[in-house]
């Protein structure tokens, strides 16, 4: 019956490893579960002041609904929780990293610092994406598996975005770095954040003499004070990175034909697009939305409906013409490109159409009437 609640009432049991730490809302512990072999770390919901408890448990619970929302490599995962409310505690159940914290990893493997940089912005950039602000940005919240792999932790400070009350939350941390100047602009955003991680980086190479950075540049902007004069977003720097780490690729004259015809005809179709617009960063929901404008339009020469192409790369509000001839072919040999190469050559592929799409016009809010059809 819908509706109907379903109980599972055994219990499930975990051998104790080992402690992991206890700091100012709980204490960690390792875990085992010996059905399946694995580990997992338990993260208990307990304040080092008692009088704090029942005051922070709201923010406990919304650590766990944030980090439910997200999935990527970089962001460590959460496999399940169990709630108490009645004695305002609980534990939430995560992935064990088998690692070291950012700094010590990158001074024991120095090769790497590029390579963790990269994978920190992609982290990053999935929560900008995903509208969550971390808010203790810190070595020991980075940390790094034996293998590599970048995995962002401790979402006890973070929430969703909302700009006008985010303030005041945030400046009261206590900060390992000095703060820029968007803190007199009472203002803390993705971009205060993007001056926060390089922060981290510029310590972990200046403090180890690091040489061998190769994103100097890219850091030099992230840590501008000036917030007006800083990039503006996570997403940028990723565009940065790609922009710079792949210029050394090779497409054949028929992989750049097939780009260059779809790439005029989609910067053709906008007029202008909202300042407050954001650009549609998985490639492959682009593909699969690609995919049925094809589809729909299969027996056509020309694509019909421009909107349907249009939103699959812009989300938010735009102006779009309609007496642009897009050709179907083109779309089907730009989503059979898309689908055959590499994950890198992608990257540089989107780089480019979003260059070109910088290029329209922007205005501040696009409006209903005085459309160009």
């Amino acid at each position: 019956m819908n509706g109907k609640i379903i109980e599972f009432v055994r219990t499930k049991d975990y051998k104790f490893i080992k402690e992991i730490g206890q700091g100012g809302t709980g204490r960690t512990v390792l875990l085992e579960d010996e059905i399946i072999n694995e580990r997992f770390v338990c993260k208990k919901y307990s304040p080092y002041y008692e009088e704090h408890r029942q005051l922070f448990f709201n923010n406990f619970k919304e650590e766990i609904k944030l980090l439910h929302q997200i999935y990527h490599q970089n962001i460590v995962r959460v496999f399940n929780y169990y709630l108490y409310p009645e004695q305002y505690t609980g534990y939430i159940l995560m992935e064990y990293v088998k690692g070291k914290n950012i700094s010590k990893f990158v001074i024991d493997n120095p090769d790497r610092l590029n390579n963790i940089f990269g994978q920190t912005i992609s982290g990053f950039c999935h929560l900008e994406k995903n509208k969550i602000l971390h808010r203790d940005i810190r070595p020991h919240n980075i940390l790094v598996s034996n293998e590599g792999v970048v995995k962002i932790i401790d979402f006890g400070f973070s929430k969703k975005v909302d700009f006008e009350n985010d303030y005041k939350k945030s400046i009261s941390l206590n900060w390992r770095y000095n703060p820029p100047m968007d803190f007199t602009k009472k203002i803390y955003n993705f971009k205060t954040e993007v001056y926060f991680v390089a922060k981290l980086f510029e310590e972990i190479i200046f403090e180890n003499n690091f040489e061998n950075f190769a994103y100097n540049d890219i850091l030099k902007q992230m840590l501008i004070p000036d917030y007006d004069e800083r990039i503006n977003s996570f997403f940028e720097v990723e565009r940065a990175i790609v922009a710079d780490e792949y210029q050394g690729l090779t497409f054949t004259e028929e992989e750049k034909g097939i780009y260059i015809r779809f790439a005029s005809s989609l910067s053709e179709i906008y007029s202008k697009i909202d300042v407050e617009s954001k650009y549609n960063t998985d490639i492959d929901k682009i593909i699969s939305g690609l995919d049925e404008v094809y589809r729909n339009s299969m027996l056509e020469t020309f694509v019909q409906n421009h909107n349907s192409i249009a939103k699959c790369f812009v989300k938010g509000d735009y102006r779009y013409y309609t007496k642009r001839d897009v050709e179907v072919s083109v779309i089907k040999d730009f989503v059979n490109l898309l689908k055959s190469i590499s994950i890198e050559k992608r990257k540089v592929v989107m780089n480019n159409l979003w260059q070109r799409l910088d290029s329209i016009e922007r205005e501040a809010k696009v409006p209903d009437d005085d459309l160009p059809f």
